[in-house]
Order: structure tokens, then sequence, then C-alpha cells
């Protein structure tokens, strides 16, 4: 019997009660033992089946409307409801057998197509091709032998949905939808069923998702659209559905060659009729001018396209979190949360967190897969342009004291400053920087939306005081961590330690100039002839 996505139990979990196990896509409502969270042995896993289940749900079980939303956000629908609503799509979502496969070309043959170890299908093994040309401490050399159906299916999607690109000149490899180092943005609920129904969309907010399983949303059921840049053409968003963004087919593959006996790479358990191989074929679909409603967007100006906010090389921090919540010109948050800060869902969830995850790429390479975890700080539409101002501001003054902190670091470990390996350094330096400065940096803007909302522009000034000397004495902190000042230092050494640390000082200083203007605070002057210090206000703010 064909093995189908909808009816078996492929998706690793942990419950309530601490047990992990497999479960049916529709188990995720299981009201008896509930499902907290996707559990897989890789993060990137996690990642995609999440995103996965949003898809399915999006596709095949979004409610009309919010208040449709609301109810069963209160009061789930059973399992039995939930997989006959899965039902209408099932035909989409077998893996193996004579009809059309999930997320495969199932037309490739071996004279139009190059068989490749099953291992090609993890992005993180950037193509096995290259690994010996260019591995990392992400993507090495390591034989994948076989992969099991779960194993398999979610591999498949995670490809099709982060593929980065492969090469191939017009009709190569192409990248996905997003690009293969997109951050995704997904709001987070108390249990698994919470977190999947909060990134659900209402179909009259969504669009029409055409939820019964046709090519317009599932593309493999029919001839697959060639993008390449030659003979083919890319794909419109006015040519599929919106559902489709969740099942984009930029890579042509097909799972081939099974083995009984193989243990599965993934989940070792499974020794039965494994995938040894996979098909790979160019010119797949390209897209043009279709979002997707988890993925971040920005843009330079008002004139140019929006492009999906990439995974930062040095990972995700809160320096990037204005681009997740925030709309402005340049950038434009997942829809998911645009959505969730109009409607009533913010009431409904006490204390809301948005977790963050992609792979950080270099040279379409990976380097990491990056998940982080922050609350969800949101204020009413009417107050959205200031907040989103005062929240880059603290960020944009965090930026110059991290670069401050990170030369003088740099300056105190060698005379050369700037011929030290940029990576190297940022790489020890910047996490450590951010992670010490997170909890005051979300504390401030939890103060920024408290004086908002009762309009206290004192409380705003204080609050923004009060992140200067937080930044202040982390940036002293962690020098004193990274660099040593001692008698048994050398004489040269011990003189560039302490210049450096007595000019991240004065830089960082709560009184510096350049810092005070960053965020709009007054800044002391000496008036004419010498006098004493006087405080220039910050321009007053027009009522909105």
């Amino acid at each position: 019997m064909a093995y189908n996505l909808i009816d078996e139990r492929w998706i690793p979990v942990e419950r309530k009660s601490g047990k992990v196990e497999m479960i049916a896509p529709a188990e995720v409502a299981d009201p008896e033992d509930p499902p907290l969270r996707i559990a897989s042995p890789r993060p990137d896993f996690d990642g995609a089946l999440l995103e996965f289940l949003i898809g399915l749900l999006q596709t095949a079980a979004a409610p009309a409307t919010e208040r449709a939303w609301e109810r069963e956000f209160e009061t789930p629908p059973t399992v039995q409801a939930l997989k006959k609503r899965f039902d209408t799509v099932r035909s989409a979502f077998f893996l193996d057998g004579d009809g059309p496969r999930f997320m495969q070309e199932v037309t490739l043959t071996p004279s139009d197509s190059k068989l490749k170890q099953i291992g090609y299908l993890l992005v993180d093994r950037a193509g096995e091709d290259n690994i010996e040309d260019g591995p990392s401490l992400f993507t090495k050399p390591g034989d994948i032998p076989s992969l099991s159906y779960p194993a398999a299916a979610a591999a498949l999607y995670l490809m099709q949905s982060r593929a980065p690109s492969g090469g191939g000149g017009g009709g190569g490899h192409f990248t996905s939808l997003r690009g293969g180092s997109a951050l995704s943005g997904v709001i987070v609920g108390k249990q698994l069923w919470d977190t999947l129904w909060l990134n659900v969309l209402p179909s009259d907010v969504f669009g029409d998702a055409e939820a019964s399983a046709g090519t317009k949303t599932f593309p493999w059921l029919g001839a697959i659209r060639s993008g390449n840049k030659k003979t083919g053409a890319p794909t419109p968003a006015s040519a599929v559905t919106p559902a489709h963004s969740y099942w984009a087919l930029p890579r042509r593959l097909l799972l081939a060659d099974q083995n009984s006996t193989s243990r599965c790479a993934v989940y070792p358990e499974y020794e039965a009729k494994n995938w040894l191989s996979v098909r790979t074929a160019t010119a797949g679909m390209r897209y043009e001018g279709l979002l997707h409603p988890l993925a971040a967007y920005t843009r330079k100006s008002e004139s140019d396209p929006w492009l999906p906010f990439l995974t930062p090389e040095d990972g995700f921090s809160y320096r990037n979190w204005p681009v997740l919540v925030q709309s402005s010109i340049r950038s434009r948050p997942p829809r998911v949360v645009s959505h969730f800060a109009s409607t009533r869902r913010v009431e409904m969830v006490e204390t809301p967190r948005l977790t963050a995850f992609g792979y950080a790429m270099e040279s379409m390479k990976p380097l990491r897969w990056c998940r982080a975890e922050t609350p969800l700080i949101l204020v009413a539409p009417t107050l959205a342009e200031k907040f989103a101002a005062d929240a880059e501001a603290l960020v944009a003054v965090s930026e110059e004291v991290r670069r401050a902190f990170t030369y003088r670091v740099k300056s105190a470990w060698s005379d050369r400053p700037d011929d030290l390996d940029v990576h190297k350094v940022l790489g020890r330096v910047n996490p450590v920087f951010w992670s010490r400065t997170e909890t005051e940096f979300f504390a401030a803007v939890e103060g920024i939306k408290h004086g908002l909302e009762t309009d206290d522009d004192a409380l705003r000034v204080a609050v923004r005081e009060k992140w200067l000397r937080a930044l202040h004495q982390a940036a002293l902190e962690l020098f004193d961590t990274f660099v040593e000042i001692t008698a048994d230092l050398a004489a040269p050494d011990l003189r560039r330690a302490v210049l450096a640390r007595r000019s991240l000082y004065q830089f960082t200083f709560p009184s510096s100039p350049k810092l005070r203007k960053l965020l709009g605070l007054p800044v002391e002057e000496r008036s004419e002839g010498g006098s004493k210090p006087r405080a220039r206000k910050p321009r007053k703010e027009s009522n909105p």
C-alpha cells in the first residue's frame, strides 16, 4: 500500500506527558495528551515540519472568518474532524506509488536526470558534490546511506522550501520561493495546536486557497512548469493560489532505490524499506511576485522590489527583531505577524512569543541553522509609527556600542587590529554582546510601549537613559572578559589594552553626544565663552 503523509504517523512530537512519539498530522489536535512541540533529531527538520503543518492547516482547514478562527483557537476540532478536512487534499500527499508523489516529479527518467545518494536531499550537505571543495563546521563530509519514509518526507519539504541556488546557468537548480537563507517568523503558543493555529489566516484574508487538490496549489499533480530562463518562464503569483507558497517546487526531484536492510541516518529505529537515492534534474519552477506568509521582507527604497529578509551570517539577534514585528517603508514583517497585531488575537494570547529560524548561508553554502525565540511586543496601530522609530533607535545605538566594543577588543589584541580575521573576531565577540544585552533591550522595548500607551514622554526618556547606562556597563564588563589587563603583560600589550579600555569608556559613556543624538535625548553643550553646559532638548514630536 502506498505511503500517504495524511494517514501515516511520521511527525515526531513531544507530548505534555513528556512522551516522544510519531503522530499523524490530524493528531496535533489530540486533547488527551496534547503535543507540545515538534521533536525531531534535527533542528532544521523541526522548522520544516512546523511549516509543513501550518501550510497543511492553511490549505485544507483554514477558517472562513476571524470569528471562526477564534472559536477553534478556544475549542480545537477533534482529531476525526481535522482528519476529514485533510482528506480533501489526501491525493497530493503520497510519498511513493504509481501516481503523483509529494513534492516530486514522477516523469524523471535515467536519461534526463542524475542519480544522487539520498544525502543530496539534506540542505546542510550542500549538494554532496561540492562538500569536498569547501567543507565547513556545518557542511562536512559524511555518509548518509539511507533515509526512512519520515526522514525523506521531511528532507523533501525542507529542500523544496529552503533550496539554495545550485548553479547550472539559465536552466539550473533554482533557489526556493524565499531563497535558501530566508528567515521565518512563527508565533508561538503554549501547545503545538496553539502554535500552528496562531499562524493560520482566515480565508477571507489569505485568499481563496482552493483546498481541493489542484495543480494551482500542488504543482506535482500535473505537468510542472519549467522555469528555464531560456526556454521556460517564471510562475507569477496570478497563476497559482496563495497556498501554493507552502508547496512551491523549485527543484525537480524523485526518490529512488530502496533497501530492506539499511538503517535510517536520522531515525535509526527505521531499518526497513528505506530510500537510498534521489533523481534530480535542472529547471524546476521559478517564481515571480509570490510572497510567503511566514517570511519578512525588506527593500532599500519605495521603488525597489520586496526581497526576503535573510538569516544573518552571525545569527539572529535582537538587532533583527524590528524587521519581524514592525512595518515601515523599508520593511514588512511576516504576514501572520501583521494579522496577529491587527486582530483580537493579541488579547487572546497572554504572553505572545515569536520564534525565528532559518539557515545562515555564505555563497549558498549553509553556515549554521539558526533559531531564536523572543517576546512579541506589539502596540495599537495608532502608536505603531512612534513605537517602530523608538525600537529602531534602541537598536541603532546598540549597534554603535557593539562596533566600538568590537574594535576596542581588536585594538587591545593587536597593534594592527585591521589585519585580524574579521569573521573569527566577530564570531566570538558579537554573540556574547547580544546575549549580554538582550534582557535589557526587551525591557527597554516594554518600557517604550508603556510610555506610548500612557502618553508619558518622561518615561520614554527615562527608558532610553537606562538603555544607555546598560550598554555602557555591558561593554566594559565584556571588554574585561575578553581582554585581561594585568601587570604580567608586556609593556606594549599593557599600554594597548589600557588605552583601548579608556577609549571604550569614553565613547560609550551615557553623556556621549553621538549616542544621545541617536536616541533623541538632550545633549550637553557649552554655551559661548565656555560657560556652564546647557542641555539641548530634542525636537518636540508632532501629534499623530
